[in-house]
């Protein structure tokens, strides 16, 4: 068990609550200097570079507490002589003000010049009462968001304001126990993220073990003698001997979207189905619900989508697979419209069972064929002729198929649940750093013997 303190007093700070009787408390003003940028004076994009100028660094070049240099754009040296006032040193303290408040770096391996973008502020101190890394650690404990979600007073804070920033108020350890605290945070984060990190290339192991799966079921059946033949086709090589080759356009139809026209939208009624709804193999309604009048679904009946329809985006996640390609519509009993670029598919029944088709939409043999298509832009943009004419292989019984989707499921399952399983450990080590920190930091938990090992 982790020791306390002897004695504490009031911090005065309503989201701190106690500190240390020997911690003083001060506001940022008071010992920090704190500066972001005002305006560009008129500098245009095309006077960013990749290779050549000065380091001009916004939040997006943060990455795990330091700045990414080599994925800073540039700017011209004159352009870094505007303002002196945010030219960087190493140590700084950057903490970004607009949009995503409180990502965090400290300034480390500066051996070029460097400014800021707008959206950062660059802190440093102006004394010796506090060092810079202690301000980065305290800064991801409730000393920083206690204050942010106190001074927003309800709203959707989305500006960190300097005469608000000013007023934080810090607590001040003695420099010793700053670099004790610095100390025991560097050592026990640096081993929780290890511990993340691990579990989390786990999870992409299991997440592979998972598709290979998914692949050798619907490439090979789930009997390891079964005779094989070739097929004629490299990409899918062999072939169980009694499985059918077919073009998808053979064993399904596809309807495209209709352009709806967006002053038809009304507030509620029959909802359409955009690409912005086919998110990571889900079918989520909530994001950006848009509705048509329900006597549309009369007026649009090609269009028209029902339970057990399978949908596909024909737009702009071309290539991702992390992000969802094949949908199924399993909302009993509701309709709803289909929106351009997103397609519905129907397969013939009596041939190829729903599930494993859905299986093999998902595949890698047939991804793999989907995504070396012309598709005209770089977003990516697939006809329905595109997506029908490729070739896949399936089962002649529908027996069998459905023995391979059991298998599937079964299969897919236990790894789903190791994974869930795995994630909620991730949850629960970072809630454990977050409330390690925040401990720390408000000295609630007494480190100062750390720094000797004890």
């Amino acid at each position: 068990m982790m020791k306390t303190y002897e004695r504490y007093k009031s911090s005065g700070v309503e989201w701190i609550g106690d500190i240390p009787e020997h911690w003083n408390v001060k506001k940022l003003k008071y010992n920090t200097y704190i500066k972001a940028r005002v305006g560009w004076h008129g500098l245009k994009a095309d006077e960013f570079s990749l290779t050549e100028g000065v380091y001009c660094v916004t939040g997006t070049n943060f990455s795990k507490g330091k700045v990414s240099w080599e994925n800073c754009y540039r700017v011209s040296e004159e352009r870094y002589n505007e303002d002196p006032f945010i030219q960087l040193k190493e140590g700084d303290f950057l903490i970004t003000k607009d949009g995503t408040i409180g990502k965090l770096a400290v300034v480390k391996g500066l051996t070029e010049k460097a400014t800021l973008n707008s959206g950062v502020f660059v802190v440093r101190p102006e004394n010796s009462e506090y060092i810079t890394d202690f301000m980065y650690w305290a800064f991801q404990s409730p000393v920083f968001y206690g204050f942010v979600d106190y001074t927003s007073k309800g709203s959707t804070i989305i500006h960190l304001y300097q005469d608000t920033f000013i007023n934080l108020p810090f607590l001040l350890p003695s420099i010793e126990e700053q670099a004790s605290i610095i100390k025991f945070l560097d050592e026990k984060a640096a081993k929780i993220d290890k511990l993340i990190v691990g579990k989390r290339g786990l999870i992409e192991l299991l997440k592979e073990e998972r598709s290979g799966v998914v692949n050798d079921a619907i490439t090979r059946g789930i009997n390891p003698h079964v005779k094989l033949k070739p097929l004629g086709i490299d990409w899918l090589g062999e072939i169980p001997e009694h499985w059918k080759v077919k073009k998808l356009k053979y064993v399904a139809e596809m309807q495209g979207g209709f352009a709806f026209n967006s002053s038809d939208y009304v507030t509620e009624g029959i909802q359409l189905i955009k690409i912005g709804n086919l998110y990571q193999n889900d079918f989520l309604l909530e994001r950006q619900p848009t509705f048509l009048p329900e006597h549309y679904l009369e007026e649009y009946k090609e269009w028209v989508v029902e339970n057990g329809d399978i949908l596909i985006s024909m737009t702009g996640t071309l290539g991702k697979r992390d992000y969802g390609y094949a949908i199924q519509n399993e909302k009993a009993d509701r309709k709803f419209l289909l929106n351009q670029r997103v397609s519905r598919i129907r397969f013939n029944v009596n041939e190829l069972q729903k599930e494993f088709a859905l299986h093999i939409l998902r595949s890698n043999y047939y991804l793999d064929q989907l995504f070396i298509l012309p598709t005209g832009t770089k977003q990516g943009n697939l006809s329905n002729e595109q997506v029908l004419s490729i070739p896949i292989i399936f089962p002649k019984s529908l027996s069998e198929q459905k023995q391979i989707v059991q298998f599937i499921e079964a299969e897919t399952g236990k790894i789903d649940a190791t994974v869930a399983k795995i994630e909620k450990e991730i949850e629960y080590l970072r809630e454990y750093r977050t409330a390690l920190i925040s401990e720390v930091v408000t000295g609630k938990i007494d480190v100062r013997n750390y720094a000797d090992g004890t």
